[in-house]
């Protein structure tokens, strides 16, 4: 089954940053997610955004997908080799971005679609319709 998906579309600039934040509260708030893991798909979403290099253009597009069982966040587009790869080198000093994400985020994936390539942020969490099509089995 194809998830439910509500996307936004704001420029790639750091005021509209907290639009995105917001949309994804709301979301999260109507699908009565814990506020726990609204604030790990919150930091999961600004943790990318923030970073210089990774989304490409003047807008950045933020994807908030539901089914059964789990939510995630589809950003892009984003540039692939500079999100490779942060995600796959260890810094000396700090944290890299591949275990910032992996705390508050089950899934990090990259993929390809529509031409372009997105970060898919995916977490698995209880959601009111995985509620629902277990009360109805």
């Amino acid at each position: 089954m194809a998830p439910d998906a509500i996307s936004l579309s704001i420029p790639h600039a750091e005021p509209y940053h907290g639009v995105a934040r917001l949309v994804v509260g709301g979301l999260a708030a109507r699908l009565d997610l814990s506020y726990e893991h609204l604030e790990d798909l919150q930091l999961a979403l600004v943790s990318v955004l923030e970073r210089d290099g990774y989304v490409v253009g003047p807008e950045a597009t933020v994807r908030f997908l539901v089914q059964p069982g789990s939510v995630g966040i589809l950003l892009g587009p984003v540039d692939p080799d500079t999100i490779r790869t942060d995600l796959d080198h260890e810094p000396a000093d700090g944290v890299s971005l591949r275990r910032v994400l992996e705390t508050l985020v089950e899934d990090v994936v990259l993929e390809e679609a529509e031409g372009r390539h997105w970060l898919l942020l995916g977490k698995r969490v209880r959601t009111a319709g995985a509620e629902a099509d277990r009360e109805g089995a």
